[in-house]
């Protein structure tokens, strides 16, 4: 249930400087996401009958207004249910955007900030997303999320104003770089379950 419009934002010098882009992920990152916890629950769990949801569309509305996955659980409890009962599932695994308390951005994307207007800075690539494991009711088991890393934007090819990202070729290289964060976060977020 993850958001495809990714932002790329820029923290200027002052409020003045500061600009947002996004990059349109097209269902890349859905796809990818569904694709690595398949793959991961079919090795941990041979046995497993693993039957794969596309994103609800609806469900994706109620849980990307903002609020954390905490205050959403009883929201979307009918909703995990239908989808549990509607595929015979006995747990449901969700991959969500998410916030972290002491690391700006939701869900995937890159923040960037420069000290001044002759450097790109540095840019955070983050996946803040959450693996969350629920029964078939609807209640959640555990969850788990990932970690960002840290390079300098012009690796991205991205400039101080995000000019850049109107090049086909950034826009592709940065696309990449935060749909590898994406594996690298959800690998880690289903190791940490023990898949």
């Amino acid at each position: 249930m993850l958001e495809e419009q990714t932002p790329v934002v820029h923290v200027g010098l002052t409020v003045f400087n500061n600009d947002l882009a996004t990059v349109n992920q097209d269902g890349q990152l859905n796809r990818l996401a569904t694709s690595i916890i398949e793959q991961r629950l079919r090795a941990a769990r041979p046995e497993w009958n693993v039957v794969p949801v596309p994103p609800d569309a609806a469900l994706s509305k109620k849980i990307a207004s903002g609020v954390s996955w905490s205050s959403f659980t009883g929201k979307v409890k009918e909703d995990l249910q239908r989808i549990a009962q509607e595929t015979g599932a006995d747990f449901v695994f969700a991959v969500i955007d998410t916030t972290w308390e002491n690391s700006p951005g939701r869900g995937v994307g890159i923040r960037m900030r420069a000290l001044s207007k002759d450097s790109s800075g540095s840019a955070l690539v983050h996946a803040h997303v959450l693996l969350v494991l629920l029964d078939k009711n609807g209640t959640e088991i555990t969850a788990r999320g990932g970690t960002e890393m840290t390079m300098p934007a012009s690796e991205l090819g991205l400039n101080y104003d995000l000019s850049s990202l109107h090049d086909p070729q950034v826009q592709q290289r940065v696309g990449a770089a935060m749909r590898k964060q994406l594996e690298d976060a959800l690998t880690q977020a289903a190791a940490g379950m023990g898949y």
